[in-house]
C-alpha cells in the first residue's frame, strides 16, 4: 500500500467565480525543507499543532485530546491509537500497522498514531475520542407547516382464499389499499403474515406503493428524517410523518471532512479518483445520525419510511454518486437542477430499504438545495417588501426578493469562519474561545470560551469579536495591517497579537488572520451589495434581514455590522432564523406539497452569476477594507 496522497488547497483567495481558488500553498508532498516542522490538522475539532520533521502524529493528537488510548507509550504494540489519515501524504504503514490492522482498515486510510509520520507540510487526521463535541446549531424560529406526507400506515383485514375466491394475495392487498403495486420484500412477507394473524397485516404504503407489511400488532407510528449535509456537518431531524412532530435530532462532523475541509478539495479528488469514496463518506455520516437516533429512541431502521435532503450543489452531487467535473471550472454547471427521487437501499441507508429518500434541485452550480430551502423557510417569496436572507458558511449564499422576483448568487467566503486558516482557529468545541471584549488600551477585557474550559483556540464568533475588537482600538487600521501595540509582536509569519495563554501555550491572532478574514467578508459584502445594486436598491431600502446558519447565529451583531457582514439596516430588521436549511428540508419531509412548491419556486428564482459580472473585482477590491 503506498503513502497516502491527496492534494487539498491551504491558503486561499476570493474570485468572482463563486468558488474559492488555491494562492499558493497545498497539501501536497514537499521535501523542499525536509527539516521544516510539519502541520498536523486534529479533526474534528479543527485544531492545528506543529511536529518536528521526522515525528508521528502521536504528540498533535496527544495535545488535542485527554483520553486517546496510548497504552503502550508510542511503541505500536496496544495497535489502539487509532487515527484516519486525511488530507496531506504519510509515510508507508509500518510492521507494526500492518500487524495490528486489518487490511481492510488500512485500505480505509487508518493508521496507528504512533507510527505515522507526515512527509508534507501540513497534514489532517480524524480522531473521534477528542476533547468536546461540536456546538452544532440544529434549532430554528422559523415553521415546518401541516403535515401531509407521503407514508401511510393502517391495519388491513383480508378476505381469506377459498375455492370461490381464489385470487392471489397481491390483488387482495391492492384492492383493499386503493395501491397500484406491491414491492418484492412487502410481498415476499404477506403470504405468512396474513396466514399466521387472520388475514389481518399492518400495511404501510409510500404514495400508492406498498413497501411495508408487518403483524397487526406493530407499533402505528412512522418516522422520517430530514438531513441537512453540510461542508462540515451532517444533521438529520426525525419526525413522526402522520403527526408531523419533531421527535429528535442528532448532529456528527462530515465524514467527508478527512478528504478536506473546504469543497474545493473535494471537487477536485471527485474528479481525479470519482465520486464513489466521498459518496460512500456522505452515506456513513447520514447513517451515523440515523442510527444514534434508533439507538437512542428504540426504534427500527425498517421504520424510517422517507427522507428528505438538501445541501450545497457539490455536496449533493457528491451524496449521490454524481460526477463534479462541471463543478470544478467556469462556468461551473451542475449535472442536474431537478429533484430526484431514491430508495433507501439506493443509497445503503439505515431506513427501510423501500421507503423513500428525496434529494431537493439545487439552484446553480455553487447555489444549492439549501439555499433553496432557506428562501422556502423563510418564505422570501411572499415578502411585498424588500427582504434578504444571508447563510454565511464556506460558501455564503445570499438571497433578494424585490417586486416578486427573488435573485440569488453565492460568494466563496472561504472556511475562515470555521476556525481553517486562523492561526490558533478550531470549531465550537469545549475551550473555543467564543465571546471576547477589549478594554479601552486595546487589551483582552473578557474572555469566553465554550462550557467554561480553558481556552485552546478561538472559533468562528470569538474570530469576529477578536478582529472587529482590534479594528474598534486601533491595533488594526482600516486597511487591515497590524499596528505597534504592547500585545503585539513579531511571529514566524508576521505580527502576532497575544490574545491569552492556554494550557497548550500562547492563543494568538495574526496578520495572516486578518487577511484571511478581509477576503472572507469582502467576499461577503460584495455579494449583498451586488444583488442589491442590481435591482436599484440601498441596504435601508430592506425591511428584513434574516441570518441563516450556524455560524450566523452566534454573531454579535454590532460586531458583524462593523465587518460589513451584513447590509448596515436598524437593529430590529435583523432577524436570526437558526438552521433555516434544516427547516426547509422538514417542510419538504411532512408535506409533499411542499416538495412541488420548492420545485416549481426554482425555476423562479434568478441567480447572479459573480464570474461574469464586470463590475466584481472592482467591487471587491473597494470592500476589502475596514470602515475607520
Amino acid at each position: 500500500m503506498g503513502a497516502r496522497k491527496q492534494q487539498t488547497n491551504n491558503d486561499t483567495s476570493v474570485l468572482g467565480t463563486g468558488i474559492v481558488e488555491p494562492l499558493g500553498l497545498d497539501w501536497r508532498e514537499t521535501d523542499q525543507d525536509p527539516g521544516r516542522p510539519r502541520t498536523v490538522l486534529v479533526e474534528p475539532i479543527g485544531l492545528s499543532f506543529e511536529v518536528t520533521a521526522g515525528q508521528t502524529v502521536l504528540d498533535a493528537v496527544m495535545r488535542a485530546t485527554t483520553d486517546f488510548p496510548a497504552t503502550c507509550a508510542g511503541k505500536g504494540t496496544c495497535g489502539k491509537c487509532l487515527v484516519r489519515a486525511g488530507a496531506g501524504t504519510f509515510n508507508e504503514p509500518t510492521e507494526s500497522e500492518l500487524t495490528k490492522l486489518t487490511p481492510e482498515q488500512l485500505a480505509d486510510g487508518w493508521r496507528l498514531a504512533c507510527q505515522t509520520i507526515p512527509v508534507s507540510d501540513r497534514v489532517s487526521v480524524e480522531v473521534h475520542e477528542t476533547k468536546g463535541r461540536r456546538q452544532i446549531l440544529t434549532a430554528s424560529m422559523l415553521h415546518h407547516g401541516k403535515p401531509h406526507p407521503a407514508v401511510r400506515r393502517q391495519i388491513v383485514e383480508l378476505p381469506k382464499a377459498t375455492f370461490e375466491d381464489p385470487r392471489s394475495d397481491r390483488q387482495r392487498l391492492l384492492a383493499a389499499v386503493a395501491a397500484d403495486e406491491v414491492a418484492i420484500p412487502a410481498l415476499s412477507a404477506l403470504p405468512a403474515i396474513l396466514r399466521d394473524h387472520d388475514w389481518r397485516a399492518m400495511v404501510t404504503m409510500y404514495d400508492h406503493l406498498v413497501i411495508d407489511v408487518e403483524p397487526p400488532a406493530a407499533p402505528e407510528e412512522i418516522y422520517g428524517a430530514a438531513v441537512d449535509i453540510g461542508t462540515s456537518k451532517v444533521i438529520a431531524y426525525l419526525f413522526e410523518l402522520t403527526s408531523g412532530r419533531l421527535i429528535d435530532h442528532e448532529a456528527v462532523e462530515n465524514p467527508q471532512m478527512r478528504h478536506g475541509e473546504e469543497v474545493v478539495s473535494r471537487i477536485s479528488l471527485g474528479m481525479d479518483e470519482g465520486p464513489v469514496e466521498l459518496a460512500r463518506a456522505a452515506h456513513e455520516g447520514i447513517n451515523q445520525v440515523l442510527e444514534a437516533l434508533i439507538a437512542r429512541l428504540g426504534i427500527e431502521a425498517r421504520h424510517i419510511y422517507d427522507m428528505t435532503v438538501v445541501g450545497n450543489t457539490a455536496m449533493h452531487h457528491l451524496a449521490l454518486g454524481l460526477a463534479p467535473d462541471g463543478l470544478g471550472s467556469a462556468p461551473f454547471a451542475p449535472a442536474v437542477c431537478r429533484p430526484i427521487q431514491l430508495r433507501g437501499r439506493d443509497l445503503s441507508l439505515a431506513m427501510n430499504p423501500e421507503g423513500g429518500v428525496h434529494f431537493l434541485p439545487p439552484i446553480a452550480g455553487f447555489v444549492g438545495s439549501d439555499a433553496l430551502a432557506v428562501v422556502a423557510a423563510t418564505r422570501l417569496a411572499a415578502k411585498r417588501k424588500p427582504a434578504m436572507a444571508i447563510d454565511i458558511g464556506t460558501n455564503t449564499e445570499i438571497a433578494l426578493v424585490h417586486d416578486g422576483h427573488i435573485t440569488v448568487t453565492s460568494c466563496a467566503s472561504g472556511p475562515a469562519f470555521e476556525g481553517y486558516q486562523i492561526r490558533n482557529g478550531m470549531k465550537a468545541v469545549a475551550g473555543a474561545i467564543e465571546r471576547v471584549s477589549f478594554a479601552d488600551d486595546g487589551a483582552p477585557e473578557t474572555i469566553e470560551t465554550i462550557d467554561g474550559a480553558p481556552p485552546v483556540g478561538i472559533c468562528g464568533s470569538g474570530v469576529v469579536d477578536v478582529l472587529a475588537g482590534l479594528l474598534q482600538h486601533g491595533v488594526v487600521d482600516p486597511s487591515g495591517r497590524m499596528q505597534e501595540h504592547e500585545r503585539v509582536s513579531d511571529g514566524h509569519e508576521g505580527r502576532e497579537y497575544l490574545l491569552t495563554t492556554g494550557p497548550n501555550g500562547d492563543i494568538v491572532f495574526t496578520q495572516h488572520d486578518v487577511r484571511q478574514l478581509q477576503l472572507a467578508k469582502g467576499a461577503i459584502s460584495t455579494g449583498w451589495s451586488m444583488l442589491l445594486k442590481g435591482v436599484g436598491l440601498q441596504p435601508d431600502d430592506l425591511h428584513h434581514v434574516y441570518i441563516a446558519g450556524a455560524f450566523g447565529n452566534y454573531l454579535d451583531l454590532d460586531n458583524s455590522f462593523l465587518l460589513d457582514l451584513f447590509p448596515p439596516v436598524a437593529r430590529d430588521r435583523v432577524k436570526f432564523v437558526g438552521n433555516a436549511a434544516g427547516v426547509g428540508a422538514q417542510m419538504a419531509l411532512i408535506d409533499t406539497r411542499s416538495r412541488k412548491r420548492m420545485a416549481d419556486l426554482r425555476t423562479r428564482i434568478g441567480f447572479l452569476d459573480l464570474a461574469t459580472n464586470v463590475e466584481f473585482h472592482m467591487e471587491f477590491a473597494s470592500r476589502l477594507t475596514f470602515s475607520p
